[in-house]
This record gives structure tokens, sequence and C-alpha cells, in this order.
């Protein structure tokens, strides 16, 4: 009689053991396939005004335009926007 107690105890010790092993391994990770959303950003359609605070600041905007965008509308600039000059400075090459 102790021996079939004893093989009951340890078949539910086993079914338990398992049974914690299956309801760990569901909770290991989500079944979402939601991709994260990304925006792009918005289609620049301006000069900026700050392009015009130096020179420096005017050409690394020239070099930020996309050479090969051969879709996008040109860029319109305002009525008080001036390209900046600096006759100290050494030309750069764009």
């Amino acid at each position: 009689m102790k021996n079939i107690r004893t093989k009951k105890a340890a078949g539910l010790t086993a079914a338990t053991l398992l049974a914690t092993a299956a309801l760990l391994s569901a909770c290991g990770g989500s079944s979402s396939t939601d991709a994260p959303v990304i925006v792009p950003p918005a289609p620049l359609t301006a000069v900026p005004d700050s392009a015009g605070v130096s020179v420096s600041a005017f050409v690394t905007f020239l070099l930020s335009l996309s050479m090969s965008d051969d879709t996008s509308e040109p860029l319109t600039i305002g009525s008080t926007f001036t390209a900046p000059t600096d006759d100290a400075v050494e030309p750069t090459k764009l």
C-alpha cells in the first residue's frame, strides 16, 4: 500500500512540474507582430532661416540636401533671406 502511495505522489509531482513548465514557457514572450510605426519627417519646402546665420550654417544646409532626389519640389526662399558672406573664410568645396 505504501508503494502505491509513493508512485501516486511521484506521478503527481511529475505532472505538477510538467504543468508548471508548460505555463511558464507560455509566458515567455509576446505573439504580437506589430512593427513600430515610423513617421517620416515632413518634407522640406523652404530654406530655413537658420541656414542664413553664417557661412558654415549655409554650407551645412547645402550639404544636407540630397543630390539624387528628382521627385521633390524646388525649395522656396523667403523674401528676407540672404546668403551669408565672409571674405575672411576660405571657400568650401561642395
